[in-house]
């Protein structure tokens, strides 16, 4: 299957993605959509009508399932419902390296803490492109790999798309969807600063390293 741009695609079906925000009265959800790069799975794998109407399934190219199911958003993860050889990358930076990302970015959201059973540091690291897509990476057992920014949760989307203008950082003392003790969450501008790097330093020197040179 051809892919259009993403970007193409998001503008041709506006309406319907501003349809989804404002039945589920969830704010910028519109933001969550084109930023996860999610597609209606109708749309693309049966008919594609652009009638204006409700999309309730779309998808992300890692093989996860977005639902509208009343008014609630479900995140179905490895979605065995999709074919994931059908499956069309669409993210023209992927698999660029994670400092070439860091500089290609405007916004950083990372998770993490403990691995509940080794006890060792887990990390979800999420940058907003200039572009205004999001990229994640997870870091568990020293090595870094590509995610679905969906694992991030609806919490973690939400909470980056209501602090877009953010100045400095946030710091949320909470678990992250990951199955980590000792969690928390942070969003920082980029380039980072002097106070937020500091902390990096001191108690996530995985992350630190990523923007020390910055």
């Amino acid at each position: 299957m051809r892919s259009p741009s993403i970007d193409y695609l998001h503008a041709k079906l506006e309406k319907q993605i501003r349809l989804a925000e404002g039945y589920t009265e969830i704010e910028r959800l519109s933001f969550i959509i084109k930023a996860c790069r999610l597609k209606p799975y109708d749309y693309i794998f049966r008919e594609k009508d652009n009638k204006i109407i409700l999309h309730r399934w779309w998808f992300d190219e890692f093989g996860n399932s977005f639902e509208i199911i009343k008014k609630n958003i479900k995140i179905t993860y490895n979605d065995l419902r999709l074919d994931k050889k059908k499956i069309v990358g669409t993210d023209l930076y992927y698999g660029l390296s994670l400092d070439r990302i860091a500089k290609m970015s405007k916004l950083v959201h990372f998770s993490g803490g403990k691995d509940e059973d080794l006890f060792q540091p887990c990390y979800l690291l999420t940058f907003l492109g200039i572009d205004d897509h999001l990229r994640s990476y997870l870091c568990y057992n020293g090595e870094w790999q590509q995610v679905s920014p969906l694992l991030i949760g609806m919490k973690g989307l939400k909470f980056i798309a209501k602090n877009l203008d953010i100045k400095f950082f946030h710091e949320k003392k909470e678990n992250s969807t990951l199955p980590c003790v000792e969690g928390r969450s942070f969003l920082s501008y980029i380039p980072v600063s002097a106070n937020f790097l500091e902390l990096l330093k001191r108690q996530h020197e995985p992350i630190y390293y990523i923007f020390e040179k910055k």
